[in-house]
């Protein structure tokens, strides 16, 4: 993983990405900035305090209705050979598929030979299954592939995947425009989350 860890990662990748999008004029929502857990106070053991987390989170989202929910993680697998970013969706929205395919064929450009195909994920992760507005979770490499983990420990390289998941928002929320009477992107929130 060379010394880099998933977390650390996500977070830099999802401070970039809220970067750009505030400055296109998105509003852009946090669960956490920092590398700490949202659970209640007074919650103990390690399982009640994730519950509570997640349960935290899930209310963040059900708050912001007319979101777009992204989650950013890295992949990892036993076997190194395999590499590139990968979207999973839920079907409770049929804009998840939308968002899905846009965001991986942006990725596809950006990591070549990346022939990834989107997953439904059959609403098997708590956050997703309970998320009604488009959500997309990106998996944006395997830390277990060398040259993907190489690329994911630099701050340039992160920068470029971020600025693929802006891409792919933007253009996602085009066709959104195009597909909606009277809809103006700027009132359009982006939701972030990083784990």
């Amino acid at each position: 993983m060379n010394g880099s860890y998933e977390k650390d990662i996500n977070l830099d990748i999802v401070k970039d990405l809220g970067a750009l999008l505030t400055f296109a004029g998105y509003d852009v929502v946090y669960t956490r900035t920092d590398d700490v857990s949202i659970h209640d106070s007074g919650v103990e053991g390690v399982r009640n305090q994730k519950i509570s987390d997640m349960e935290n989170r899930l209310e963040i989202v059900k708050s912001y209705p007319d979101c777009v929910f992204i989650s950013v993680h890295q992949n990892l697998y036993t076997k190194p050979e395999y590499f590139g970013a990968q979207m999973f969706y839920t079907g409770n929205n049929p804009a998840n598929f939308r968002l899905a395919r846009i965001m991986q064929e942006l990725f596809a450009q950006l990591q070549p030979g990346n022939d990834r195909e989107v997953k439904l994920i059959d609403n098997g992760l708590y956050l997703f299954k309970e998320t009604k507005q488009p959500a997309l979770l990106i998996e944006c490499g395997f830390l277990s592939n060398p040259d993907d983990a190489a690329n994911l420990s630099t701050p340039e390289y992160r920068k470029k995947v971020a600025f693929t998941i802006y891409s792919g928002l933007e253009k996602y929320f085009g066709e959104e425009v195009k597909n909606k009477e009277n809809t103006e992107i700027g009132e359009t929130e982006s939701f972030l989350y990083m784990q």
